[in-house]
């Protein structure tokens, strides 16, 4: 989080005294210092301690959900100029032991023995089932895809082309304006580094992987979104704001839509939030000319097209999910960094980044180039 919050202020020039606001979404607290989330990331980047930091979480919609919290401050003269964006560190997710709390003292952990008797609980796998529909996340693409008719040829289809896309786009430098290096002990990672997709990847090889619920599952390793870790951040500003600092702003947010539905088709999300994000600016499928679609799973991403009445070719032009990953709660903030470059790279126009929410939720943000 830190580190994209810095790459955020200093590629657009703004003075960290003048951020009003930093918004971080984060899904799963996975360290020990993760409670503290929007606040150490913005005071670690330099953004002064008088400046107030949220972190919030609206699962794989927390990235987008930061956008819009921060347009809405600004809507309500709260602010200015806001920090915006999410964070993951899904590799860190700890096997837990349940019910020992009770035995030991504050900040005297289990001695060797003590808990064997316990059983280890992986909080990652235990997150991606959702217990109200009794449906793991994966199991919610396959019940979508049976409702609206997709087949296990077409979820392998669209993910050989997001793993093709992902390759190109990494192969022709298509990231390295958004992405941020990094350093991990003595090295630099930085665009095209310990990527998630898998080089010369095809639907031939896609259909060779087993599916992981049950013969009828549409879901493998293949097509469905990489766990993965990341972050995002975006400078947003009033278009006041944005004159007076001499900006040349990317795109300007028009709209968004929020929805919830039956829990048990949460990858049906981007549909009726997309719907939304439209029907409030007064303007219809038709009229948009780039999409991103989170591919947390290739036969989601199908289901929502298909229903949406969009052609892949103008959905993840450069990859997606299935291909880059998905880390949770930084993911809608790069859908629409992505979205807003990609759109001024393509001569302009409108543009939605939206994604399915676990729980039974959509979000669908309504961009205009500039």
């Amino acid at each position: 989080g830190t580190e994209v919050i810095k790459g955020a202020i200093e590629y657009t020039g703004t003075d960290p005294e003048s951020v009003d606001h930093v918004v971080m979404g984060h899904a799963l607290q996975t360290s020990g210092q993760a409670i503290f989330g929007a606040r150490h990331a913005g005071l670690r980047a330099g953004i002064p301690q008088e400046t107030p930091m949220l972190t919030l979480n609206r699962l794989c919609g927390s990235g987008a959900q930061s956008v819009v919290s921060a347009a809405q401050m600004i809507m309500l003269g709260e602010a200015q100029t806001v920090v915006a964006g999410g964070m993951e560190n899904l590799s860190q997710a700890p096997m837990v032991l349940r019910g020992t709390r009770h035995k030991n003292r504050l900040g005297r952990p289990p001695k060797n023995g003590e808990t064997l008797e316990k059983d280890m609980e992986d909080y990652l796998f235990t997150n991606l089932l959702d217990s109200i529909s009794n449906k793991f996340m994966a199991q919610t693409s396959d019940e979508l895809c049976r409702r609206l008719g997709v087949s296990r040829e077409q979820a392998d289809a669209f993910a050989a082309l997001s793993h093709q896309r992902t390759e190109e786009s990494i192969r022709k430098g298509t990231w390295i304006e958004e992405i941020v290096p990094v350093r991990a002990g003595d090295r630099i990672i930085g665009p095209g580094d310990e990527d998630h997709f898998v080089p010369g990847t095809t639907k031939q090889t896609l259909s060779n992987l087993r599916t992981h619920f049950g013969p009828d599952s549409l879901v493998t390793a293949g097509n469905a979104s990489g766990i993965v870790d990341g972050a995002a951040a975006l400078v947003i500003k009033s278009h006041e704001k944005a004159k007076l600092d001499g900006d040349q702003p990317l795109a300007r947010i028009l709209s968004w839509g929020i929805v919830g539905l039956e829990p048990a088709i949460m990858a049906y999300g981007p549909v009726p939030s997309s719907r939304m994000a439209l029907d409030r600016a007064g303007l219809n499928v038709s009229d948009v000319s780039r999409w991103e679609i989170n591919e947390a799973f290739a036969g989601q991403a199908v289901a929502c097209m298909k229903d949406l009445g969009i052609d892949q070719e103008i959905v993840n032009v450069n990859g997606g999910a299935v291909g880059l990953g998905h880390p949770l709660a930084a993911t809608g903030t790069r859908l629409l960094h992505t979205l807003a470059l990609e759109l001024q790279r393509s001569g302009g126009g409108l543009g939605i980044a939206t994604a399915c929410i676990g729980g039974g939720q959509g979000i669908a943000v309504l961009i205009e180039s500039m």
